[in-house]
């Protein structure tokens, strides 16, 4: 497996050094395109974690929010299900077909109907001639367009764009390589698996046991959420003694809770994250609000 993969990498990197803007992928099996599709899931992965980790030191050392991000809107408005069909199937079509079918000159319709214009040749002759440049031409586009994904416009996240979307300039180079190499589907279906791993990984590291106490006198967990990902909110809460003797919650927002329970919030910091919290007391003794605004306010003097 190792060396396969240093065969494919070798490769790539003397494709990248000069791109080859003839296709030659018509020959190959469809049992090695595969082999080789398998191959680059393992390099991008590979290849795109230390962009991932710059750009986690990036968040921790500013203040820029780079979690406030499009994607975590629609995820929390539609859920998994209809982001996924987006994110993995519709979104990476799309841009299959601006950013990597045109790579091909017999598929790059705008340059074909400029030579209807100008002249076949002399259109076709400027292509070939300038490939490398087309070509990265098109993955930094590819790369540059993801910028749009942040909420935050500042002009700071702008600066940093080549920084924030280096992943998809990296993964742009793969798709772009594959393509050329074994096809356009081929590109595509790794955009796609690539898209699927990354949502189901973000979908399911989205929640952070914070607090787990059981003793004699209540149970409490609370569970912290960066996002709400269609899961609806919900909050009961049971006061048959005048207090709080249980309470549920699902994806609720701090401000939220504290509204239901009638809490003070003016001396609570600002927290845009969403709270799971399961809470029952055993011994009637126990000042409830007590406990909970404890451990809530001091997970949200943590975030």
């Amino acid at each position: 497996m190792f060396n396969l993969v240093k065969t494919h990498f070798k490769n790539y990197i003397q494709f990248l050094k000069k791109p080859d803007p003839n296709p030659n992928h018509h020959k190959i099996k469809t049992s090695n395109k595969w082999r080789t599709l398998l191959v680059f899931i393992v390099i991008d992965a590979i290849l795109i974690t230390p962009a991932v980790l710059l750009i986690i030191l990036l968040e921790e050392f500013t203040n820029l929010d780079i979690d406030n991000h499009k994607g975590a809107d629609l995820l929390n408005d539609y859920g998994l299900f209809v982001i996924l069909l987006t994110g993995s199937l519709i979104a990476p079509l799309f841009e299959e077909f601006i950013f990597r079918l045109p790579l091909n000159y017999k598929r790059n319709y705008l340059f074909r109907w400029a030579g209807k214009i100008i002249g076949r040749d002399k259109v076709k002759k400027f292509w070939f001639n300038n490939y490398t440049l087309f070509f990265y031409l098109f993955i930094i586009a590819f790369g540059l367009v993801h910028i749009t994904n942040f909420k935050d416009e500042s002009l700071a996240i702008i600066l940093l764009a080549p920084i924030l979307v280096l992943p998809q300039i990296i993964g742009g180079t793969i798709i772009s390589y594959l393509r050329m190499n074994i096809g356009f589907t081929w590109g595509f279906l790794q955009h796609a698996i690539f898209n699927t791993v990354v949502l189901l990984i973000t979908f399911y590291a989205n929640l952070e046991e914070k607090v787990f106490i059981d003793n004699k006198d209540f149970n409490l967990r609370i569970e912290v959420a960066e996002n709400r990902y269609g899961n609806r909110k919900n909050i009961d809460v049971n006061e048959d003694f005048e207090f709080i003797t249980e309470i549920k919650t699902d994806y609720a927002k701090f401000n939220d809770i504290a509204g239901r329970l009638n809490w003070d919030t003016l001396d609570s910091p600002q927290n845009n994250k969403y709270f799971n919290i399961n809470f029952s007391i055993k011994n009637l003794e126990v000042d409830s609000d007590s406990v909970l605004q404890h451990h809530l306010n001091d997970i949200l003097q943590d975030q």
